[in-house]
């Protein structure tokens, strides 16, 4: 029976209907278990570290990160789901080419979705300066747990939805759109976030052949 983990950063991520932190639920064949982490790599790094050492019992097959990602490309809108590929952070990138990515392609029928590379930072971006241009969004966790997931030898799946445009400069009226349109472009993305997560959850043959992300594919940018 796998044993799923799901990291998210705020519990406005956690997918609806499930409101346990820490506690475990059995979806399918599939038994989950979800980690809010705090915002921020270092937390992420620590929360990811914890689940992929395991407790007594319960050692994840399969480590998912979901949460919500500011897109960095004019073609995506708020709710749009990234499939995360590659995985920046600091001039550093990690490449997810063994993640089940794959397998799952087809649960994502009837969403927008782009696979591609997400960029993490270490605070709020609020322009696109500093943005690799290959990168579709950016977020604050997801390099942190792919790194350690990959420590461990733990498969991982990254996911975000969209919950805001970032503009290409900084600016008060940008800052303030944004704050405005916040509660419901984050109603959005979790909805759009839930539905998906959900449909791995129930997935039966999530993990077979399942192959690990290997340290070795962290490359550093000339």
């Amino acid at each position: 029976m796998p044993n799923i983990v799901l990291i998210v950063a705020m519990r406005t991520e956690m997918p609806y209907g499930l409101k346990d932190a820490g506690g475990i639920y059995q979806i399918g064949n599939n038994t989950i278990r979800i980690a809010v982490s705090g915002i921020g790599p270092k937390r992420a790094c620590r929360a990811a570290q914890q689940m992929c050492a395991g407790s007594p019992g319960y050692h994840p097959d399969l480590l998912i990160n979901a949460g919500f990602c500011g897109a960095v490309i004019n073609e995506l809108q708020v709710g749009d789901l990234i499939i995360a590929n590659r995985l920046a952070y600091r001039g550093r990138e990690i490449q997810l080419n063994n993640s089940p990515i794959e397998k799952l392609i087809d649960l994502f029928a009837g969403s927008e979705y782009r696979v591609g590379k997400l960029q993490t930072f270490n605070w709020p971006v609020l322009s696109r300066a500093g943005v690799f241009g290959d990168t579709l969004a950016v977020d604050m966790e997801s390099f942190a747990i792919a790194r350690t997931a990959a420590k461990y030898q733990v498969p991982a799946l990254i996911i975000k939805a969209v919950s805001d445009i970032v503009p290409q400069h900084a600016g008060l009226f940008s800052l303030l759109t944004l704050v405005r349109n916040l509660k419901i472009n984050s109603k959005t993305a979790r909805g759009r976030l839930s539905v998906i997560v959900k449909k791995i959850f129930k997935n039966q043959a999530l993990l077979d052949e399942t192959e690990t992300i290997r340290p070795e594919t962290a490359k550093t940018r000339g």
